[in-house]
């Protein structure tokens, strides 16, 4: 069950005292604000979600970190797996329940955000850098992306180009209709990044692209990848 409003507040409070610097005081404003409403709601916004994880407030049923590594898990089997995930966040959350999965296999997380409190372990590598297209994907067989919205159109290009499965779920793909992204809706940019994953993975001959989702932990949006039968 999940914690009251009280303690959930005070939980937040002590962790954004005890580190200041990792959210900007806006972010921190807006965590604060989640804290102190109810709300129904699975799925909250990215930093709010990575708080909520760290300090244990989100119920496992309906934790999409968990609802996310167990679809992973029954697509591959990720023990010994070579991961790479681009996009994990200020809390490298993700990265962390999966590392605690890993035997021989380890995960690479990158994001610019990556909290300096947060180290590298033997089975997690953080790079503190915004992933692009010359970034090093070292002998990485495996690619994911828990809703990193821009960053989704170059897993999927990294995935494909370098014959490496994937496995990402969507978002709503950010601000849509202005001058600088000619998508009108979150409904168009799905679809889009859908279909195009779709050709790209039967072009270049990585199987099938198979679609599934995470209704189960409040999350609308597929989530994508390959299947090579």
């Amino acid at each position: 069950m999940e914690i009251n409003i009280q303690n959930k507040k005070d939980k937040i409070t002590q962790f954004l005292e005890k580190y200041p610097d990792i959210f900007t005081d806006i972010e921190k404003k807006y965590i604060m604000s989640y804290a102190i409403a109810p709300s129904d709601e699975k799925l909250v916004p990215d930093t709010v979600r990575e708080v909520y994880d760290e300090l244990g407030i989100i119920p496992d049923d309906s934790n999409i970190y968990i609802g996310f590594m167990n679809l992973l898990s029954e697509v591959y089997n990720i023990e010994n797996k070579k991961i790479l995930e681009i996009g994990g966040g200020v809390l490298p959350r993700l990265g962390k329940r999966i590392s605690k999965k890993l035997n021989a296999g380890k995960i690479v997380v990158y994001d610019p955000r990556l909290s300096h409190y947060e180290q590298s372990t033997d089975k997690m590598r953080l790079v503190r850098e915004k992933f692009n297209r010359s970034s090093s994907i070292e002998d990485s067989d495996l690619i994911i992306g828990l809703m990193p919205c821009e960053a989704a159109e170059i897993i999927i290009d990294t995935a494909v180009n370098n014959n490496i499965d994937f496995v990402l779920a969507l978002c709503e793909g950010g601000f849509h209709g202005d001058e600088y992204d000619f998508y009108e809706s979150p409904e168009e940019w799905i679809s889009s990044m859908v279909r195009y994953a779709d050709q790209e993975v039967e072009y270049r001959g990585m199987g099938e692209l198979k679609v599934k989702y995470l209704e189960k932990y409040g999350s609308p949006y597929p989530v994508i990848y390959n299947d090579r039968g």
